[in-house]
């Protein structure tokens, strides 16, 4: 906001310059000055708070990474010693949740940065409710990612399984459509297969079949190929999205096979985070 004051400030002052310099009143160079003047003005604020807001999602990524990197090493010693089993895997998950919660608190000088950039918070809620939605704190992730910037298919994915959670099946609906609207082709893929699970769960397999032939369609994706064989066929207990991948274990609706658990992030194997202004 104080960028576009400074800037709108700035543009004024060469306007009037120029407008009342000359008897010619030349309105168009007054006018020409004046873009000159904002861009002159808000082009270094904007790259400077770009490049500050880069800094600070590169120190919450790089100290994800590490704690990921000493939670696999310790996660290999314990194996080594013929540990496993559910408590094995919940102790995991609670280290995993505590290097995350400490990652979050990194992210906390993005909210200085709001005054000069507009979509700075938004891109805070994004980072933000994407880390507290990985660890299952999905009470605080709620509001966040009902704010975020919506760049990829997963932040959607995870805005429709907080809905689902909260039985907010318009809403949901709403979202699946406006985000298939966003997301084409193969980028579709996970809405498409998260909808028909939700539609499947809810015990409405016309629909289901009839979302599935829609992605089929639309994202050639062979994972949607089969399910919709499979519902159109009777085979309901034979439905599965787990081929879509980690990011679909990500949205905690499904357990990832056991034998398929590693300690790393479950957004594919990096942080997400909405893209920088």
């Amino acid at each position: 906001m104080i960028t576009i004051i400074l800037a709108l400030t700035c543009a004024i002052l060469a306007w009037c310059a120029v407008y009342f310099s000359f008897d010619s009143r030349p309105w168009g160079w007054a006018t020409l000055a004046s873009l000159a003047a904002f861009f002159a003005a808000s082009a270094p604020i904007t790259l400077l708070v770009r490049k500050r807001m880069e800094q600070i999602f590169l120190a919450v990524q790089t100290k994800i990474l590490q704690s990921q990197e000493q939670l696999r090493r310790k996660v290999l010693a314990l194996q080594r010693k013929m540990q496993s089993g559910g408590k094995f895997q919940s102790r995991i998950e609670q280290e995993q949740a505590e290097s995350i919660r400490e990652a979050i608190d990194l992210l906390e000088p993005v909210k200085s940065l709001q005054k000069w950039n507009l979509l700075a918070m938004r891109q805070y809620n994004t980072f933000k409710g994407q880390l507290l939605f990985q660890i299952k704190d999905f009470d605080a992730a709620r509001p966040l990612l009902a704010k975020a910037l919506v760049l990829e298919p997963l932040t959607a994915a995870m805005q429709m399984v907080l809905m689902y959670k909260n039985n907010e099946m318009k809403e949901l609906e709403k979202t699946f459509y406006k985000s298939t609207g966003r997301f084409k082709d193969e980028k579709g893929s996970l809405l498409y297969g998260l909808y028909s699970w939700i539609l499947l769960k809810e015990n409405r397999l016309d629909e289901a079949i009839a979302i599935l032939d829609e992605g089929r369609k639309k994202c050639e994706n062979p994972v949607l190929e089969q399910n919709w064989e499979h519902l159109v066929n009777g085979r309901t207990k034979r439905f599965s999205n787990a081929n879509l991948g980690e990011q679909w274990f990500a949205l905690h609706l499904e357990s990832m096979p056991q034998q398929r658990v590693r300690a790393q992030d479950q957004f594919g194997g990096k942080v997400r985070r909405g893209s920088i202004r």
